[in-house]
């Protein structure tokens, strides 16, 4: 079997996939346990799991849930972080002959309902410390510190593998955005994970001899190649916790003391790291991104600082098992400013379509359509919005493919580059967003009578527009803030405006030219100068607290209060990293505190207690010389922050509006 590339010598694909595709996660698994069952295969805080210890605790739960009622074909729940037993967790799953679906613990808890409920859990598998918030399940499995601890061989559990499941038959069901106000969930193939694993070119492909970094929550399409393309292949997964993974510092560790030698890493993740610390993956011999367009110049700074490090751009939507096309980098393709998303991914296909179903020139742009065996099932629950997406081309000979909505060209040598959205999606610190499930979910909030939400000047963030639902009522902006972080993934939660009446057209419609034109003097840039004058003028006027304000007030874009929430702002884990980042070179803080800073940011999110933390920090170490911290934190500073004078209100008290 070869795949349908879009050069003109089709890829071949590893034996290992070709002898591999008709079996079923678990069962590939299972092959790598007998041939090497006392290899680590996770480790975190110094808890090791061999292979064979890990499959055996997987066997126990396949049949602790067939006892519990779960059947074949079932969709269980995980609720928890990442960890060894969530590992446990999803092989027990699939050895049950069900699809496992993860509800990361870090999801807003309404979201995580939703999940639930679309895809029809009622049974659920809880992680040691998780509090399990999916309401009417039947049946609760929970693994405590069991997980982690040799249990039992359940009996019947050993024949679990060899008589539930097939290659076509549902794996996995994880959510993306949705224009109608709730996530659709996707369900994934046990083939389309194995082509994840075992088709991919040799330099992505893991071995025994390598430790793969896990870092993405269960929710998050990262962690699907993180952890299969490990275990399918005998690999060692090191597991690291969610503030190294936020730290320059911090992952550079991880990464050392842990002997990782690959990575794959959000575009976000990798970004961060280049501009902060590149040579911090010079240790690795892959390192991947993927989830948004790559920054050719910060590339150009990887490829520099880690000549012996295979850089490779990801591109896929979950809807064909989170990668269809790779590029390996080099410097030539930093040129154009532009990072190609390559070629076919092992056994995948892509077409480049012209509105009526024909397949596009070299040089003509088209949509991009992609399918082979990484091609999901199809949206659980419904079938109308399936058979939208999943379609049969005239060019692809009867081959069904996912319209990605996604703009394309290809050049004469089969290589793809991105150019947008067809439609309104957008891709936010790695996030697929829908403007319109926004609007969606602001216009179900009672208070509310219209909403309009567009992608700020900066392309940073969201802006919503909302009008009172009765005439010269008050909006209660922090509710609807409260309101949209409990539904929304914190990418998705916009900085809210509100007003009386929205602007229109000569057509009666809504202009939204005329609402972004008013959004950029929300976006202007602080006035420039030295930072250092900056950082100190702001601190006599008002101290550390007013400081770290204006450094909160710059990464999320609305002026906090000091028992405001980082979180409850529309932060993120990136945010954080950001701000932490900010901070540090602001006040020219040793890099070493970015670790601690970030883990303090993430235990307790309001501005009084990072304040506090900071205060610490600062008093209790010295300052990096020059008044700077470590030359990677310079560079960071140097890509445009400057600390501006206070000027206009203080922090608003909690309870008004957050517009300012």
């Amino acid at each position: 079997m070869t795949t349908t590339d879009l050069s003109p010598e089709p890829v071949p694909l590893p034996l290992s996939y070709t002898r591999a595709r008709g079996l079923t996660l678990h069962e590939l698994f299972e092959r790598q346990a007998r041939a090497r069952p006392h290899a680590v295969a996770v480790r975190h805080h110094g808890v090791e799991l061999s292979y064979g210890d890990l499959n055996a605790r997987a066997d126990a739960l396949a049949a602790r849930l067939i006892e519990a009622g779960s059947r074949s074909g079932n969709h269980v729940g995980v609720c928890g972080r990442r960890s060894p037993e969530a590992l446990v967790a999803f092989l027990g799953i699939l050895k049950a002959g069900a699809a496992y679906v993860p509800l990361d613990d870090d999801l807003p808890p309404a979201r995580l309902r939703a999940m639930a409920e679309d895809a029809e859990v009622r049974t659920v598998v809880v992680m040691p410390g998780s509090t399990c918030r999916v309401r009417g399940v039947k049946a609760r499995v929970d693994l405590g510190a069991g997980g982690t601890r040799p249990v039992p061989r359940a009996r019947g559990a050993a024949t679990c593998a060899r008589t539930l499941g097939g290659p076509t038959d549902c794996a996995y069901v994880m959510f993306t955005s949705g224009s109608t106000g709730r996530p659709k969930p996707v369900m994934v193939p046990h083939r389309g994970v194995v082509r994840l694993g075992l088709s991919g070119p040799p330099t992505s492909t893991p071995g025994p001899q390598d430790t793969v970094l896990h870092a993405y929550g269960l929710s998050s399409d990262a962690s699907t190649i993180e952890i299969w393309a490990a275990l399918l292949n005998g690999a060692r997964i090191e597991i690291a916790d969610r503030e190294e993974l936020l730290s320059a510092p911090g992952l550079e560790r991880r990464i050392h003391q842990g002997g990782v030698t690959i990575a794959y890493l959000t575009t976000s993740v990798f970004h961060h790291m280049a501009r902060a610390k590149p040579r911090a993956l010079s240790s690795l011999r892959f390192v991947s991104a993927g989830g948004e367009a790559m920054d050719a110049d910060l590339a150009r700074l990887v490829l520099r600082d880690c000549p012996r490090t295979t850089v490779v751009n990801f591109y896929g939507p979950t809807e064909n098992s989170v990668v269809s096309t790779f590029q390996q980098v080099r410097a030539a393709d930093c040129d154009s400013g532009h990072v190609p998303v390559g070629r076919p991914y092992g056994a995948s296909t892509c077409y480049v379509l012209r509105p009526d179903g024909s397949e596009a020139d070299a040089g003509e742009e088209g949509e991009l359509a992609v399918g082979g065996d990484g091609l999901a099932l199809g949206y659980f629950g419904d079938p109308e919005l399936t058979a939208q997406r999943f379609v049969r081309p005239p060019c692809a000979a009867g081959e069904r493919v996912y319209r990605t909505g996604d703009r394309v060209v290809r050049d004469r040598a089969g290589a793809l580059a991105y150019l947008g959205r067809m439609d309104r999606q957008v891709k936010l610190r790695g996030h697929r967003v829908e403007p319109d499930e926004v609007e969606t979910r602001l216009r179900a909030h009672p208070q509310v009578g219209e909403a309009v939400v567009e992608l700020a000047p900066a392309r940073d963030t969201l802006i919503a527009w909302v009008t009172p639902a009765r005439a010269g009522a008050p909006l209660a902006v922090d509710e609807l803030w409260q309101y949209c972080a409990q539904w929304l993934p914190a990418p998705a939660v916009p900085r809210l405006i509100a007003a009386e009446r929205l602007p229109v057209t000569a057509a009666g419609k809504v202009d939204r030219h005329a609402l972004l034109r008013t959004a950029q003097t929300l976006d202007a840039p602080p006035p420039h100068g030295d930072a250092s004058t900056e950082v100190s003028t702001a601190a006599g006027a008002g101290g550390l607290g007013d400081v770290l304000a204006e450094i909160w007030h710059t990464v999320l874009r609305v002026r906090p209060a000091p028992s405001d929430s980082f979180f409850g702002l529309g932060g993120d884990s990136l945010l954080a990293a950001e701000a932490v980042t900010r901070t540090i070179a602001a006040l020219g803080l040793d890099a070493e505190h970015s670790s601690s800073l970030i883990r303090a940011l993430l235990t307790d999110p309001t501005l009084a207690a990072f304040t506090a933390a900071v205060r610490t920090a600062r008093d209790g170490a010295p300052s990096a010389p020059g008044g700077a911290a470590g030359s990677h934190f310079v560079r960071e500073a140097e890509l445009g922050f400057t600390l501006p004078t206070p000027t206009g209100p203080a922090p608003c008290p909690a309870g008004h509006a957050r517009c300012c």
